[in-house]
């Protein structure tokens, strides 16, 4: 056990040193946490997946969610682990109690970095629903082990490089659209910030009349966004906050800071947003603070946001919303 810890240990210390993306300052923001503390218990829905609904949505904490749009039940970038990277000691224990989910039709993976792509959890969620579909970007099959899943890779050429959207396939009546999302591939450090290996997606889910956004991992670009935006018909996006060190600003490039956040949602015009990707780590500071910050602006009434403010439906880590 101990020879394994120091493995990762000494591996993260080199891709710190090797890379741009402050790996060693995160480090030594969690290494207490890891060794002397819990993650913190949560209260977990009895009943997630609903009789008659058109969009419900869980959050089980970092960027994993829970989703069903009628009929259709999936999760997005699951990840169970206690610990991130073997290290990062995640701040709430996951926000479901997998006994409780009796069905899954699909796993979206937008990318293979290690807080996004588990796989112990996808293994878990393979041997419990082994006729689960797991889709993913072009890229990460370079990642990723073989699962007793039907695996789906999506060509996202086009979202990342020319037109910021995807080829669309359909998937037992579920239409799914990959698009642009500013963000890297890989998985090691070294690999995704040396030659920005690719395989980054957002996902654009159409099923009957209702429209979801789940945007991965992005930066900010307004052209992409805005094109978003004019395409689809978008009732409820899943949007990341952070990490940012200068939340109020936007000049963050792999990652939308809580201004850039706001201005993502405007573009795509979604009806609401549910934030996600902050609270579950220390990044640069205090998990929570990217979303403080953005409610700091939403509450601004000269922030040109405040309007948006009964748009955005804040969860607490367990807590599901229905949308009709």
């Amino acid at each position: 056990m101990m020879t394994r810890v120091y493995k990762i240990l000494t591996f993260l210390f080199i891709s710190a040193l090797l890379s741009s993306c402050g790996y060693l300052n995160i480090f030594f923001n969690n290494v207490g946490d890891s060794i002397t503390t819990e993650p913190k218990k949560v209260a977990k829905v009895e009943n997630p997946i609903k009789d008659s609904v058109k969009i419900s949505v869980l959050w089980v904490g970092h960027s994993t969610t829970f989703v069903q749009i009628y009929d259709k039940v999936l999760f997005f970038d699951p990840f169970f682990n206690k610990r991130f990277g073997g290290v990062l000691m995640r701040q709430y224990e996951p926000g479901i109690d997998l006994d409780k989910v009796k069905r899954l039709d699909y796993i979206f993976v937008s990318h293979s970095h290690m807080d996004h792509l588990s796989f112990t959890s996808i293994g878990e969620l393979a041997d419990r629903f082994p006729k689960a579909k797991l889709i993913f970007p072009d890229g990460v099959e370079n990642y990723m082990p073989g699962f007793n899943l039907d695996m789906i890779r999506l060509e996202n050429h086009d979202a990342e490089y020319k037109d910021y959207i995807g080829k669309s396939v359909m998937i037992d009546g579920l239409k799914v659209t990959p698009v642009f999302a500013q963000h890297s591939g890989g998985r090691y450090g070294v690999d995704v910030y040396s030659w920005f290996e690719p395989g980054a997606t957002g996902f654009i889910l159409e099923y009957k009349d209702a429209v979801l956004y789940y945007g991965g991992d992005t930066g900010y670009n307004p052209e992409a966004f805005k094109k978003i935006g004019e395409r689809f018909k978008i009732d409820v996006a899943l949007i990341p906050v952070g990490p940012c060190r200068n939340c109020d600003s936007t000049s963050f490039w792999f990652h939308t800071t809580s201004m850039e956040t706001l201005k993502l949602f405007r573009d795509i015009k979604a009806s609401y947003m549910i934030p996600v990707h902050y609270g579950a780590a220390k990044y640069m500071s205090d998990p929570n603070k990217p979303l403080d910050v953005m409610n700091k602006i939403l509450d601004d009434p000269e922030s040109g946001f405040a309007d948006l403010k009964p748009r955005v439906k804040e969860l607490k880590v367990g807590e599901q919303v229905l949308f009709n």
